[in-house]
């Protein structure tokens, strides 16, 4: 069975909202050493440090180095696939959900009251750096991480993965205990479709308490290269998942 893919191919933002991903970005940077263009961004960076060396005498020379780097970043952001290993484990199933509920802004019924699906634990959507200070107030400004260069948002990303148990990722969710239930029963119909790929199975690498729950291995043994090759081709799959949706 091919690695599910997450069906949805439109950018949103941390509430679910639809957003462009040709949206005019939050911030340009006006330097002769940058450059846009429709396709690209193109910078050049130049890395001063101080190179030291000791003479016969003990006397330390130093000398300013500088490196020059030219770095070209794609304006496009193509799809992207990630493959979790033990998808179907406690952090796999939880992380699926989660990119679900984000992707569709779902709000759900607690103990404490209503919750609504975001990024807040997320270094890369929940975080901030500064970009400089604003010349009119003298204040800091800060943008959020994932604006600093055109790169995929999370609800984008195709998902697929392995594990050693053949459970169902809504059943999965189950069996882990973190979510609520009202929120699982939201995510539960796609969580059910998706399953996860036979692992490869090695027992001296693997707590002996999960023994049990393998019934969804590769075929074969570490000593040859099949089960590389098994691999490989599960990557390639998601890799065209990720093409078509692309198109």
């Amino acid at each position: 069975m091919a690695p599910h893919a997450l069906s949805d191919p439109g950018f949103r933002s941390m509430n679910g909202t639809s957003e462009s991903e040709t949206a005019r970005p939050l911030f340009v940077v006006d330097s002769p050493d940058v450059n846009y263009s429709e396709s690209d961004i193109k910078t050049k960076y130049v890395y001063r440090t101080t190179a030291v060396t000791k003479t016969d005498s003990g006397q330390y020379v130093a000398r300013p180095k500088e490196t020059v780097y030219d770095f070209k970043v794609d304006r496009h952001v193509g799809r992207v696939g990630m493959m979790l290993v033990g998808w179907g484990g406690n952090n796999g199933s939880t992380v699926t959900a989660g990119i679900l509920a984000n992707r569709q802004g779902l709000v759900w019924d607690t103990r404490e009251g209503k919750r609504a699906a975001n990024y807040y634990g997320s270094v890369l959507m929940g975080t901030t750096l500064k970009l400089g200070t604003d010349t009119d107030t003298g204040r800091d400004v800060n943008i959020p991480f994932h604006d600093v260069l055109p790169m995929v948002h999370p609800n984008d990303l195709v998902i697929g993965g392995w594990d050693i148990n053949r459970m169902n990722l809504a059943d999965a969710m189950d069996r882990a205990a973190v979510l609520e239930p009202t929120l699982k029963s939201m995510v539960r119909k796609e969580m059910a479709q998706m399953v996860p790929l036979p692992s490869i199975y090695y027992p001296d690498f693997i707590a002996a308490n999960q023994t049990d729950r393998a019934d969804n291995l590769l075929k074969g043994d570490h000593a040859s290269m099949a089960h590389v090759e098994q691999i490989r081709q599960d990557i390639r799959s998601v890799d065209t998942i990720s093409s078509v949706r692309n198109c």
